[in-house]
């Protein structure tokens, strides 16, 4: 009896656990099951950016379904890998793509379209999409079939019900919710505010570049973050347009999201924490970013160094100085 029951149960593991075969353009594909060693199958729809992320988690934290589908579709680089919010993913599908009636290869799906947008994914064909659940590093780059777009696969990672994605992973009807097809127009990337243009250029660069480092916080630290919150909330003040207001969301949220995961989620105190990261040890970059503003502000060279200093020598368990709102005083 109990020899029959082990039988059957590892049977049934063995069917739920067995690699995944498809028919992708006239030709069989294999997708390997969450955790697999084995390759993906080689095909012509699957090279480049595909190859190298499938069944990878997130090197960092930050990277989500809207970049994911983004640089798939060949609106964002291969190298802009990063947060993208769901404001600054809203104005390029304006700006960069139309809305169509039924998906072809390469178009970039949008989930829950008509309520939440809630998730996004790039069209593979048949019915399968590549796609990234979530920001965090626990979510691996996948390939499903529409319909299972948000069911938790074998061996994937779950949040619990204190965790700040658990709402990420709460999607087991994802695939059956309204969809919207949308497909690239234009490879361009949407113009921003040119006043403010050349400093949110240079914060997307190194921004992008120091989120792969698990040192993000000795560069940007929690003045860092005060410094996008405040630059969002003037360059709002300013009427800047939607998606310069999205890409500073964006970089406002990859900070956050870096400082929060790494930073705020060790076993330290929360104020331990806030001392250390108040002014980054290698201050140099901030500081620098810190004068451009000031440059942008156009504000005397001898005031932002006074601002600067005061920054340096302030109170770091308190870390109450915002650094924008010193410039502007």
């Amino acid at each position: 009896m109990y020899f029959l029951l082990a039988a059957l149960i590892f049977n049934s593991l063995a069917v739920w656990s067995q690699d995944a075969v498809f028919n992708l353009d006239n030709k069989a594909v294999t997708i390997p099951v969450l955790g697999s060693k084995k390759l993906l199958s080689r095909h012509p729809r699957f090279e480049g950016f595909i190859q190298k992320m499938f069944n990878r988690p997130g090197d960092f934290f930050g990277p989500n379904c809207y970049n994911t589908s983004l640089i798939l579709s060949g609106a964002l680089s291969p190298n802009d890998i990063r947060y993208v919010s769901p404001e600054e993913f809203n104005e390029v599908l304006k700006t960069n793509f139309i809305q169509v009636s039924t998906p072809e290869y390469k178009d970039v799906i949008v989930f829950d379209a008509k309520r939440s947008r809630g998730h996004s994914a790039f069209y593979l064909g048949d019915n399968l999409i590549f796609h990234k659940k979530s920001f965090g590093t626990y979510y691996h780059y996948r390939i499903t079939e529409i319909k299972n777009a948000g069911i938790v696969e074998e061996n994937e990672w779950v949040p619990g019900i204190n965790d700040d994605s658990s709402s990420q992973m709460k999607w087991p009807e994802l695939g059956t919710l309204p969809l919207e097809y949308y497909r690239l127009k234009n490879s361009n990337r949407p113009k921003l505010d040119p006043r403010f243009e050349k400093l949110i250029r240079k914060l997307e660069q190194l921004i992008v570049l120091d989120a792969r480092s698990w040192a993000f916080g000795r560069k940007w630290g929690m003045t860092g973050e005060y410094l996008l919150e405040d630059f969002l909330v003037h360059a709002r003040s300013q009427k800047t347009d939607k998606y310069t207001e999205g890409i500073l969301i964006s970089l406002k949220d990859q900070i956050f999201i870096m400082l929060e995961e790494v930073y705020f989620k060790s076993s330290h105190s929360p104020s331990r924490v806030l001392e250390e990261l108040c002014i980054p040890e290698q201050k140099e970059q901030l500081f620098d970013l810190l004068r451009d503003f000031g440059t942008l502000l156009k504000l005397d060279s001898k005031k932002i160094e006074i601002v600067l200093e005061k920054l340096a020598g302030q109170d770091r368990e308190r870390c109450q100085l915002r650094p924008l709102q010193e410039l502007l005083k």
